[in-house]
């Protein structure tokens, strides 16, 4: 999974063993931790010297000169933001929550009503990442690479609006159009897909009397890097391990199985914007998330107690079914398909099995996919 993305940090942060040795290997690759406390520098002090030098360096041709106050204010919050995790850069993840964070800006009110709240992003940042040893000083912080594509996407998204100025709705406008980055994953995991929140971006500009930009830009294609055998894994699989890691939550279970793999899977094709491909594989095989998540109650009840995302570890089936999903798949990239194929795979698993009990067979399910 590429190394910005809610999957990677899950799977990097629960799996234990030589899987998770493999993907913290790209994690650490691009994330250096910094040390200690929370400081909320920018709301204390103003933008920090860090942000001040990036948005001077280069006086009268600077990236930052035309940012207006707005869009400042948004990298000095996010360099607080990343401050608060202990993190010497700022990731797209940081621009996410001071996006969020800052106020009534055109951003803000699109990622609030939308239900991306401070709080969630907040936490899907400490769960993913988890915060550093030390303390970080503001003269520490670097820009992350994503962050610095993002911020000429800002640009230029203001340049195709006829804007003077950068803001804070060019700066989420960049978020959305990089499509790669932790925030979009993040974004994702909330049940929003990047095209909705551009719409509502665009809508509120359009009430604001601001001209939309062109509609025939072509969408963001999402790349694979590195070589990790992570890095293959599509959004669409990474949104399934997020889904699969809230259906554990939900049920009070401190593990990820196989089951909630499957939950998840039903999730896609569930969503209010659901995903074409998992509804109609669940729509052919006649399944829906509430029948599954009834008959799993029936044999592996809600615990009746809540869980918090650190405490919750990957099974041994679930690390198997990582493991078969990377070896089966070569170079190819990583769908979800390839995970029902991998639950499936074993006929006695508990979660095959499940299937078995609703009149759904591996077999069958091998033919309704078709890879």
């Amino acid at each position: 999974m590429t190394p910005e993305i809610i999957a990677v940090a899950l799977i990097a942060g629960l799996a234990g063993g030589a899987v998770a040795a493999v993907v913290l290997g790209s994690v650490q690759a691009w994330m250096a931790r910094g040390k200690g406390g929370r400081v909320d520098y920018a709301m204390r002090h103003g933008p920090p010297p860090t942000v001040t030098r990036w948005a001077s360096a280069s006086a009268g041709v600077g990236p930052f000169d035309r940012f207006n106050e707005s869009g400042k204010r948004i990298l000095a919050l996010a360099q607080d933001e990343a401050i608060r995790q202990n993190h010497n850069y700022i990731g797209t993840e940081h621009l996410l929550a001071a996006l969020v964070r800052d106020g009534d800006t055109v951003a803000a009110r699109a990622l609030a009503s939308m239900g991306i709240e401070l709080t969630k992003v907040r936490k899907a940042i400490e769960f993913i990442i988890g915060r550093g040893d030390q303390t970080t000083s503001p003269s520490e912080i670097t820009l992350s690479p994503r962050t610095k594509k993002v911020i000429e996407l800002a640009i230029d998204e203001s340049r195709r609006l006829g804007h003077s100025h950068v803001g804070a709705e060019h700066v989420l406008l960049g978020v959305i159009r990089e499509g790669e980055g932790m925030a979009s994953g993040v974004i994702e995991s909330l049940g929003v897909s990047l095209p909705m929140l551009r719409m509502r971006v665009i809508q509120l500009l359009g009430e604001s009397g601001v001209q939309p930009p062109p509609t025939r830009t072509a969408p963001p294609q999402r790349q694979v890097h590195g070589a990790g055998p992570f890095n293959r894994f599509t959004a669409r699989s990474k949104r399934l391990l997020a889904l699969a890691q809230d259906e554990a939550i939900r049920m009070g279970h401190a593990y990820i199985g196989p089951e909630h793999l499957l939950l998840g899977l039903a999730r896609l094709a569930d969503l209010p914007q659901a995903d074409v491909s998992m509804k109609r594989i669940f729509d052919a095989l006649g399944l829906a998330l509430e029948q599954l998540r009834t008959e799993l109650g029936k044999v592996i009840p809600a615990s009746g107690q809540p869980t918090m995302p650190a405490e919750i570890t990957l099974s041994p089936e679930t690390k198997e079914v990582l493991q078969f999903v990377n070896e089966s798949t070569g170079d190819k990239h990583v769908e979800p398909e390839h995970f029902l194929l991998a639950i499936v795979r074993d006929e006695q698993s508990f979660a095959a099995q499940l299937l078995t009990r609703l009149g759904v067979t591996p077999e069958r399910v091998r033919a309704v996919v078709g890879l």
